[in-house]
């Protein structure tokens, strides 16, 4: 896990982190039992799952494969530890025993561990769902438009003010101009290079790429600028940077950046470096409380 530390600021402890499904295991020999799936976890942790009733045995097994995970990943050993050991202890009394349902274990899973970070989350998803989601075609509900590489819209209002709906901070490999996601915000950001003010809108934005973080915000503020955080984790830190700067930033355009409390993880890592820079103005609610990036771990 990571952790940022803003530069000339004190340390940010909060840790980010993500579930997701894991590929099918192989069908049993016998049809009629019930077969075992993965539970990721993110930072993350993954555990097996029953897809209907789990006996008692089954999920203190992956309860503890859970506070493994977490103490051998958490950014902060010692905080880490004390997680795990909590967790451990709350299922050797058996508070986990009565959850035969796999959402339902997730979900208390989740309710006991997102208070401690805004990004532990734990969902079961269903054994076919990740193979369908890969074989489906890349298109949305009807209806709604499908972000353009994290970009939902942008357009400049009445009065000249230019508008950015950033959906997800998308990823690309610095040292690659022509990374479609980096094409994508530079055609946004050349759409409103003569606006008078700008906005991005990252009401409803849950995070993403800590390069895209950087390369966005490169175009508002001074190359080389002191203002990014430091992801630190056990092996090592890691500036937020960019590696390639924005060409051309605006550095006198009004700025204003909305926040809700859906603002998570890298979304919230762009406001809080330009408001931490006083580059920029944050509009709306407190966000999500998830500013620190993590990754997937299967532990089962």
């Amino acid at each position: 896990m990571w952790q940022y530390v803003a530069s000339g600021t004190s340390r940010v402890e909060a840790v980010c982190l993500c579930w997701g499904a894991c590929p099918p295991l192989p069908a049993p020999r016998n049809p009629m039992l019930t077969p075992l799936r993965l539970l990721v976890v993110c930072l993350a942790c993954v555990a097996c799952l029953t897809v209907s009733l789990r006996a008692p045995a089954a999920t203190r097994g992956d309860v503890d494969a859970i506070a493994k995970a977490i103490e051998d990943g958490f950014y902060d050993v010692a905080r880490g530890k004390k997680i795990a050991d909590d967790l451990r202890a709350s299922n050797a009394r058996g508070d986990f025993d009565a959850y035969t349902d796999n959402r339902e274990l997730a979900a208390a899973l989740t309710d006991r561990l997102k208070p401690l970070d805004g990004h532990f989350n734990v969902r079961w998803a269903a054994p076919q769902a990740k193979a369908d989601d890969a074989a489906s075609p890349a298109t949305a509900p009807t209806g709604r438009p499908r972000p353009y590489h994290g970009i939902r819209s942008v357009e400049v209002l009445p009065g000249n003010i230019g508008y950015l709906d950033l959906r997800q901070f998308m990823g690309f490999e610095f040292g690659q101009p022509d990374a479609p996601a980096r094409k994508a915000i530079e055609a946004a950001l050349q759409l409103m290079a003569d606006t008078d003010a700008v906005i991005v809108d990252v009401r409803a934005n849950g995070g993403g790429s800590p390069a895209m973080v950087g390369y966005l915000t490169s175009a508002f503020t001074p190359k080389g600028a002191d203002i990014y955080n430091t992801f630190h984790w056990r092996e090592g830190v890691e500036s937020e940077a960019p590696r390639d700067w924005y060409p051309a930033p605006r550095l006198e355009v009004p700025l204003y950046v909305l926040v809700s409390a859906r603002t998570g993880s890298a979304a919230e890592a762009f406001a809080y470096t330009l408001k931490n820079a006083k580059r920029a103005t944050i509009v709306g609610e407190a966000s999500g409380g998830a500013a620190n990036p993590g990754g997937e771990l299967q532990t089962g």
